[in-house]
């Protein structure tokens, strides 16, 4: 594995790397990327596909999630794989999403050469386009810490900052961003992309793995503390409680990369009742609550995307009441992971559980 460094001029990284996407559409190395774009407001950025290099323009830095990149390639790849090669810039936790579409056969890498960028964090789209601090909230995650208070709590918490199974990887950690970005190699797909573009190997191989170290051991820890202070929510009553506030618009499955369902259950027919029922229900309970189903929506979501959950918190975001769903989410994905000993994202080549029967598991189970 090779580390090149890539000079950052005027203090400004997200601008050399926009030159380094400029580079390879001109070079031809790709025939499109896929970026992170500023919308013209400046209030939010989303990912853009771009062909033509003279309207190439990212801020692949933007400390903002409003849609996965994963679930974005999945739209663009699933009913069939790109015939021409793409770059897809992408962060951790939407690679690890991606990974796991792609085990679902909802997304199709060929073609497809993964940029994977270090990510300190991202703030909700509320507070990206309000944001609180003091200066510019892309130069605020990259060079300060003083923009963490007001990060979303999946971020603080977050798996890993580094994308792990990308072909190559923008490095922050390890560099001082106002000189030099890392770009680290991880398949031949990744060195034959930057192949004939000029970089110069670095020398901070050691600096960027001590780095990368400290922050997975700092984020872990950080998780750690967050699932030991969220165990209590169990039991019908609590979830009830917690739940009290939701609407069931379902926007949390709707955000979520990894609900791909065609009909969901919960938007079909099924719980559809005559009037007269509605009244059974009433007689036999003295009250029934309007919308239905609140609880058992959630409790069946949980169920379904669980153990493929990359905890990035688009449902949190999502959400009209500000339920914070990661304080929920977080323990239960944390636990039933750990039960079958996977992790979203890990291996590509890693089946998901529940299509693997496994005679020696859960033996004790209904002793």
């Amino acid at each position: 594995m090779e580390i090149y460094s890539l000079p950052v001029k005027k203090g400004k990284p997200s601008e050399s790397v926009n030159d380094l996407l400029v580079k390879l559409l001109k070079e031809e190395k790709v025939s499109a990327v896929l970026a992170l774009q500023e919308t013209p407001s400046g209030k939010s950025a989303f990912p853009v596909m771009f062909s033509d290099p003279d309207k190439l323009s990212t801020n692949v830095f933007s400390p903002i999630l409003p849609v996965s990149t994963g679930t974005m390639l999945s739209r663009i790849t699933k009913l069939r794989g790109s015939e021409k090669p793409i770059a897809v810039v992408i962060r951790s936790c939407e690679l690890r999403a991606l990974t796991e579409l792609v085990k679902l056969h909802q997304a199709d890498l060929e073609n497809i050469t993964l940029i994977g960028v270090d990510c300190p964090g991202t703030f909700s789209i509320n507070t990206y386009q309000n944001y609180p601090g003091k200066g510019d909230p892309t130069d605020m995650v990259l060079k300060g810490k003083e923009a963490e208070k007001y990060m979303r709590s999946a971020c603080i918490n977050c798996k890993d900052p580094v994308p792990e199974l990308s072909d190559l990887v923008i490095g922050i950690y390890g560099s001082d961003v106002d000189e030099e970005l890392l770009i680290e190699v991880r398949s031949e797909k990744g060195e034959n992309l930057i192949k004939g573009l000029d970089l110069k190997k670095s020398k901070k191989k050691k600096a960027r793995k001590e780095a990368v170290e400290e922050i997975r051991k700092s984020k872990n820890d950080s998780r750690n503390e967050f699932v030991g202070k969220k165990k209590g929510i169990k039991g019908v009553d609590k979830l009830t409680e917690f739940f009290d506030t939701c609407v069931n618009c379902h926007n949390c499955m709707k955000a979520c990369p990894i609900c791909y369902c065609k009909e969901c259950l919960f938007e079909s027919s099924v719980f559809d009742l005559e009037a007269g029922k509605y009244i059974a229900k009433a007689e036999s309970k003295g009250a029934y609550k309007t919308p239905v189903d609140s609880l058992l929506f959630h409790i069946t979501r949980f169920n379904h995307m669980i153990l493929s959950c990359v905890q990035c918190g688009l449902c949190e975001q999502a959400c009209p009441s500000d339920i914070p769903l990661m304080d929920i989410i977080t323990p239960i994905a944390e636990n039933a992971q750990k039960e079958f000993d996977y992790l979203p994202g890990r291996d590509p080549e890693e089946e998901l559980p529940m299509v693997v029967y496994r005679e020696d598991e859960f033996q004790d189970v209904g002793e």
